[in-house]
């Protein structure tokens, strides 16, 4: 109710005052208006008026400017601010400044609560909405029974009067949330729904309470009549006659299982989380350090001898890790080899059956994939956890492409090393091994003194090779290869003679595409797309080069020169793999020579992009790099289906990687 002559103060512009001075009017409201807080500021600390109500928008200072300077004046004159604004932060800044209420206008709803909020504030008690007149609407006494019985809450009374405060009454709700009926339970003391699980503590409480007359709120572990436990929110309070003495207790029984439970699940939840995230954190501390060293290793060391040794006394090293291991099954005896081991009784150069190693072992052999055993596992076999002190054994292919390198064996010492995320790590840090290895391996065979030249021949018409010189009807040289995704590349070739006919190279099923690089009287270049890599783009993934390749529809004739002690047999498999007729013509171990273009092109392959490779070799097939031209951009452009400018700016980076190359060829 609005105390009689109450003054506002209305700060607001012009447009828009009239709604606001009219309702507070009809609330009682004597209402003076100014448009700027200024003269706000001035009329409101002369003590005449109750309230004020402002816009936030007002010419001059804004209305939180008002508030504070009304707040700093100690008028004591709440400060109500009515506003379209919806500027971020303008709330929170008007509350902090003595701003007493914040309306938003959203219409006339908006324009009752302001009216309801001014008389609040200049009351200084709260309002509430209209009352009505009751007095001929009381429920009679079988209207509140009734509404005590058909409560959605069980409802039970005691008598303090009676031995042991007996129930003297329950209503439905209480019957189906304990499934004892009223004859069952009428007359007992409600202490019959305690249980093996009910907390006696809360027992006490709920004692203590009643011992001293106070109302309590408990959440305690009930039983239904079939033995089921449920969890009860019980609210007990003392009730009182026209004396003042104590009549009985009223229970309200209220059946929250499900939010218990939710709760429980939301904690079991929480610590399985906490969990996860201290050993996430173990892990990846164990995993960032080993990253780290096996990483150092392989910058830092040239001779691929001493890196399985070095990796192995890192791993031994590393908390969680009892030992490791490096071996490799050996083509000439079958048996398991180990190179390098830290932490465990096998010394380097063991070599071992692989029936009696670990099945782990032998599962990674066969699928070349990541294994590992059972914590339960035990054996006191060679390479067993046992022989390193630890629990369990992960086996780690070493593999680049279709080079295998051998295996790398790992001893977790603790039940929380080796999990599903450290095992996936660890696979990475085999192939981070094999790739370090691998870079070696290839660095060796550009820069030995030694290197064995093989001859490799294929009498197999199904090898793409032959089947490229079958449809052009003459002997092809191999010119080089780009990668494409997808296991597809791109050949390029070349054929010397006239009256050269390629049509029927496209039609062959093996071939996506083809296009001419270049032609000239006495013969022509051309670059094959193949929708799968043949065996000869394997070659550079077992770190040896192919030094020249040709083909005639009946046989294909590879020369391949690779470190003098890398196993031949290795090579000639890669081969026979997929082709009949593959034959070893000669094995010769010589004096390193100067690269040829095949080698240095390999040494820098994966330096260039598909585009760049492109680029290059269309170019210098089609003499760009002859003066004079005898073609320009465009034209090169136009054959690779790309603009000038695309052609240009792939010839400009790869002849940059090229002269890069070329100046510190050992960075390769």
């Amino acid at each position: 109710m609005v105390m009689a002559n109450a003054r506002a103060l209305l700060v607001h512009p012009e447009e828009g005052s009239d709604r606001i001075e009219t309702a507070l009017g009809a609330a009682g409201f004597d209402v003076t208006r100014t448009d700027t807080a200024a003269s706000a500021v001035a009329k409101a600390t002369t003590g005449e008026y109750d309230c004020v109500v402002s816009e936030y928008t007002l010419a001059g200072d804004d209305g939180v400017a008002l508030a504070t300077a009304i707040e700093e004046s100690d008028a004591g004159v709440p400060v109500v601010m009515f506003t379209e604004t919806d500027e971020e932060g303008v709330p929170e800044a008007a509350f902090e400044n003595g701003v007493d209420r914040f309306l938003q206008k959203n219409g006339s709803a908006s324009i009752d609560r302001l009216v309801s909020d001014v008389s609040t504030v200049c009351s200084g008690v709260p309002t509430s909405e209209p009352r009505q007149d009751v007095s001929e609407h009381e429920p009679s006494a079988g209207e509140v029974t009734r509404a005590v019985e058909d409560a959605p809450i069980g409802i039970s009374i005691s008598d303090p009067d009676l031995s042991d405060y007996p129930l003297v009454y329950v209503n439905d709700a209480w019957e189906d949330h304990t499934g004892y009926p009223v004859e069952e339970a009428l007359g007992r003391n409600p202490r019959f729904l305690q249980g093996p699980g009910t907390d006696p503590e809360t027992v006490e409480e709920i004692a203590e309470a009643l011992g001293n007359e106070e109302e309590v709120t408990v959440e305690i572990r009930n039983y239904r009549r079939d033995g089921t436990p449920f969890w009860n929110e019980l609210t007990v309070a003392p009730i009182y006659d026209e004396d003042g003495g104590l009549a009985h207790y009223v229970g309200f029984q209220n059946d929250v299982s499900e939010r218990k439970e939710a709760e429980r699940l939301a904690q079991e939840r929480a610590e399985k989380l906490a969990t996860e995230r201290r050993s996430l954190d173990r892990v990846l501390g164990r995993v960032n350090g080993l990253l780290s060293d096996i990483s150092r290793i392989l910058v830092e060391n040239r001779d691929p001898s001493v890196i399985p040794e070095r990796v192995c006394e890192v791993i031994a090293g590393e908390p969680g890790y009892a030992g490791g291991w490096i071996g490799d099954v050996s083509s000439a005896t079958g048996k398991l080899e180990i190179r390098a081991a830290s932490g465990l009784s096998v010394e380097a150069g063991a070599t071992f059956d692989l029936d009696e190693t670990p099945a782990e072992v032998r599962e990674a052999l066969e699928s070349e994939e990541l294994r590992t055993g059972s914590m339960d596992h035990a054996s006191d076999g060679p390479l067993e956890p046992e022989s390193a002190g630890g629990r369990r054994l992960l086996v780690v292919p070493l593999t680049y492409g279709e080079r295998r390198y051998g295996l790398l064996g790992i001893y977790g010492s603790g039940a929380d090393v080796l999990d599903r995320r450290e095992r996936k790590v660890c696979d990475s840090v085999g192939k981070m091994i094999a790739n370090g290895l691998h870079s070696l391996e290839t660095t060796k065979i550009l820069t030995t003194d030694r290197v064995v030249e093989i001859v490799v021949g294929v009498r197999d018409p199904t090898a793409s090779l032959a089947q490229i010189a079958d449809a052009v009807g003459r002997e092809v040289t191999h010119l080089g290869t780009t990668r494409l995704d997808d296991d597809a590349c791109e050949l390029y070739f070349r054929v010397d003679g006239e009256g050269l006919n390629l049509d029927r190279v496209e039609s062959l099923p093996l071939v996506e595409s083809m296009r001419t690089v270049s032609e000239t009287n006495d013969g022509a270049s051309f670059a094959v797309t193949v929708t799968e890599s043949p065996p000869l783009t394997q070659l550079a993934d077992h770190g040896v080069v192919v030094s020249e390749a040709t083909a005639t529809a009946d046989v294909a004739t590879l020369t391949i020169e690779a470190p003098p002690e890398h196993d031949v047999r290795s090579i000639l498999d890669v081969f026979r793999d997929e082709y009949e007729g593959v034959e070893l013509r000669s094995r010769v171990e010589r004096e390193s020579r100067d690269r040829t273009v095949a080698e240095f092109a390999a040494a820098v392959d994966e330096r260039l992009t598909e585009r760049q490779r492109a680029a290059l070799k269309t170019a210098e097939l089609n003499g760009y790099f002859e003066w004079p031209r005898p073609v320009d951009g465009s034209e090169i452009a136009e054959r690779m289906g790309i603009t000038r400018q695309t052609f240009h700016q792939h010839l400009r980076a790869a002849e940059r990687k090229l002269v890069e190359a070329y100046v510190n060829p050992r960075s390769n």
